[in-house]
């Protein structure tokens, strides 16, 4: 069956989204968008994971947690998982290796972590906008490690993106699924790279604002009905794609 999903969503704990990124907007955006999936991915963070889920399943969205990782090449990766759990046991690893700097809310804004009713249980103090110091193969491996999956996020992008950084995709690293941002150059960046000739292409909105968020617009054929569907469907479809 054909999923509608965006799979790059940020809340207002990562420093470059909006306030109004709170789980509960969050979750009925997605539902006004008609979305049937959608992963959280937060820079460097997975603390507002419980809170998301938890929406999520009380109004029928099935969510998959994630983390968007910057890596010490400076390569923004997401990462999804089949629980919150295995994405905070990611999100302990990925804490573990960002520098000790606080994070300057006069200028970056403030990093909240909320609960599921979008209170603020307190913000983030140390600073999520910066790379870890984790490479790329690294992160791709823990990622499987923690039972997840990891692809390049916008791979069209001309900053944090791998192919603005290296140039083309790592031989070391086999990955045969990427993103691409949802949007008309997004498009066009596709059909001009002949070495994404032969990718699953996931095309996500990497939205920091809900206006922003993609709609019933982009999907991908699991084989699972709707009542039985949740997030492992999606890491194992990404997996069998790199495992080819």
């Amino acid at each position: 069956m054909n999923y509608y999903y965006d799979f790059h969503i940020h809340t207002a704990l990562s420093p470059c989204a909006e306030d109004e990124m709170t789980p509960n907007n969050i979750v009925n955006m997605a539902m006004i968008s008609g979305l049937d999936l959608i992963a959280v991915t937060d820079h460097n963070a997975a603390a507002n994971l419980p809170a998301l889920a938890k929406c999520a399943a009380e109004k029928g969205i099935v969510f998959v947690p994630g983390i968007e990782v910057e890596s010490a090449e400076e390569v923004h990766i997401s990462c999804l998982f089949p629980t919150v759990d295995a994405a905070q046991a990611m999100g302990e690893l990925v804490n573990s290796h960002l520098l000790p700097l606080e994070n300057q809310e006069d200028v970056l804004g403030a990093q909240y972590i909320f609960d599921a009713e979008d209170n603020i249980l307190g913000k983030e103090t140390r600073m999520l906008l910066f790379a870890s110091d984790l490479g790329d193969e690294e992160i791709f491996r823990a990622a499987w490690n923690f039972g997840g999956c990891a692809y390049f996020s916008h791979v069209d992008r001309d900053s944090y993106s791998v192919l603005s950084v290296l140039g083309s995709l790592p031989e070391i690293i086999h990955t045969n699924v990427v993103e691409i941002s949802n949007t008309i150059r997004g498009r066009e960046f596709l059909l001009e790279r002949k070495d994404l000739r032969g990718k699953s292409v996931l095309f996500s909105s990497d939205c920091h604002r809900l206006a922003d968020m993609s709609g019933r617009e982009n999907w991908i054929d699991l084989p699972v009905d709707r009542q039985r569907l949740n997030a492992q469907d999606v890491i194992n479809w990404i997996r069998e794609k790199d495992l080819r």
